[in-house]
């Protein structure tokens, strides 16, 4: 229960300022994030001390969860970069990307193949980051440059992020709040995110090729964007674990199906791609992994033509572990009864904001994560290689020390990321910005900004489900209060929060990391705050017209 607590424009101000900080150092002064990260959390533990009464063992409790919660993300993050160096040192990647372009050389199709529809196939199954961790490497398969290998997918699985990974964030904001109408919350959110999937399929097209990308994309938007955001918008009040799962999986099969029309059988138009490798420094690039294959294997059978389902062979691995585990409930019964967790105490600060006690605080199943999932694709992927003669013997401990080394400044960042979302939440912060927003607002106002509240929680958390659970009872409070349908501000919560997901710092260390590419979390954000903007403000917009057409605003 949210405690009763006038809100104050001075608090506000200061609750406001870790978050401002963050930004203007990664995106303003281009700052890396382990260097941003920890000035963020300093100023929100001023803040919690100085300005909003938070004893030091709530803080220092917060922390821990933080640490706690950053480790797991971790266990995304170096299993994804194991796999992603051993299929490069055995030239897996060159391989995909020759049989890929022979199955169609249209690289427009190719990165909104991996970058929106694989992501979302791999989010309508698992989520937790995985498919930032694993189709950006894959991305660079593909010849996409390692920066816009990470914002691709970042943009393109944001639709599926409410109702994937069988649909958690949902389920969290139904246990949070009494939902009047599931039904019609449930129509509210998927009209928001179809909106969002429909921008995020012409913004990829955009920064692939600017007006002629969005000419040559045009079918493939349409019917991948229709498969995509009907489909949902069909089964959300329906059966809402398979909203996002059903419609994915079908739009994999319509892209392939559109590789063989006249539309993408030939090659791109696009003749000059910012997204792409190109020209000389493409040759240069190519020969440079081509030269990496061949030391990693000894000089041996790299130099053959590695068969196709060899190189594909983790991914094969890797989503038939996620299918087996997740869609077969006796299975995931079974492997997720075992969870580990720690107990922590309820918390008060002395303005009265309560953080409840917990058995088990972010209980961890390992045996369902996705963390275990690609390292045992990971595992599987060396085992073949080396049997074929594709990686050299005694290669693993470079691929190790490389891993570890790369990962380190994703590491630094989120052990004060992730404190730094924890304390806001505990001592008040979280609430102060959200209460704030709340009271300039009357009800269609409040419409409009429900999207922005979800938002700025899963910026915060880098998860729709926390940004739910966080914010979820406030919306409903809110609107309550102000006399308007739950429905509207509660789509809004959890569809502002899904879309949110592409900016969420979290999840950008994901994808750097996954690839090796340090220092570039400010560069990231920078280009996919544009679409996150733009894909709020629409939902917004959806928000205010069902408020006034539809539920009597």
């Amino acid at each position: 229960m949210q405690p009763q607590i006038e809100v104050s424009f001075f608090r506000w101000l200061v609750a406001l300022l870790p978050l401002a900080a963050i930004l203007i150092l990664l995106i303003g002064l281009r700052w890396k994030a382990a260097s941003a990260a920890p000035v963020g959390y300093f100023l929100a533990v001023l803040a919690a001390f100085l300005v909003f009464d938070a004893p030091a063992q709530n803080v220092a409790l917060q922390t821990a969860k933080g640490m706690w919660d950053a480790i797991f993300i971790l266990y995304v993050i170096f299993p994804a970069l194991l796999l992603y160096q051993v299929s490069r040192r055995a030239g897996a990647f060159d391989r995909l990307r020759i049989g890929i372009e022979r199955y169609t050389p249209n690289n427009l199709l190719h990165i909104l193949a991996f970058g929106w529809v694989f992501a979302s196939f791999l989010q309508g199954i698992t989520g937790f980051g995985a498919p930032i961790a694993v189709t950006a490497p894959l991305l660079v398969a593909v010849g996409v440059r390692p920066l816009w290998a990470v914002i691709l997918p970042l943009i393109g699985h944001a639709w599926a992020n409410t109702f994937g990974t069988l649909a958690v964030a949902w389920q969290g904001l139904e246990l949070v709040t009494a939902m009047p109408d599931p039904t019609q919350t449930a129509l509210v959110a998927a009209v928001m995110l179809l909106l969002g999937n429909v921008l995020a399929g012409f913004f990829i097209a955009w920064l692939y090729g600017r007006m002629q990308g969005i000419r040559e994309a045009l079918p493939a938007v349409l019917i991948i964007a229709a498969i995509h955001g009907i489909g949902q918008l069909v089964l959300a009040p329906l059966v809402p674990t398979l909203a996002a799962f059903v419609p994915a999986t079908l739009s994999v099969g319509a892209v392939l199906l559109l590789a063989r029309t006249g539309w993408y059988s030939g090659p791109s138009q696009v003749k000059e791609s910012q997204v792409m490798e190109e020209g000389e420094q493409e040759s240069q690039a190519k020969e440079e992994r081509e030269n990496r294959a061949r030391e990693a294997a000894g000089g041996s059978a790299a130099d053959e033509d590695m068969p196709l389902w060899v190189a594909f062979s983790p991914y094969i691995v890797l989503i038939g572990l996620i299918v087996i585990v997740l869609l077969i409930p006796p299975v995931n019964d079974f492997l997720g009864q075992f969870e580990i967790g720690l107990p922590f105490p309820r918390l008060e600060t002395g303005m009265g904001v309560v953080t409840e006690a917990e058995e088990s605080y972010s209980a961890f199943s390992p045996l369902t994560h996705p963390g275990t999932f690609l390292l045992l694709a990971t595992i599987v992927a060396y085992a073949i290689f080396r049997a074929q003669g594709y990686i050299g013997k005694g290669k693993i401990d470079d691929v190790l020390v490389d891993s570890v080394k790369t990962s380190i400044p994703s590491a630094m960042a989120l052990f004060a990321l992730v404190p730094l979302a924890l304390v806001m939440e505990g001592s008040g912060q979280v609430l102060e910005l959200a209460l704030g927003i709340a009271s300039v607002a009357n009800g269609p106002i409040y419409a409009f900004l429900a999207p922005l509240v979800g938002g700025i929680g899963a910026f915060m958390t880098s998860s729709n489900l926390s940004s739910n659970i966080l914010f979820g009872s406030l919306q409903q409070s809110t609107a309550d209060a102000l006399g308007i349908d739950a429905a509207v501000t509660l789509g809004g919560q959890t569809a502002g929060a899904a879309l949110s997901n592409s900016i969420a710092p979290g999840n950008v260390l994901l994808g750097i990391g996954a690839v090796g590419l340090t220092g570039k979390t400010g560069d990231v954000i920078r280009r996919t705050i544009i679409y996150a903007g733009t894909a709020v403000i629409l939902a917004g917009v959806v928000g205010l017209l069902a408020l006034l057409l539809f539920f009597g605003g």
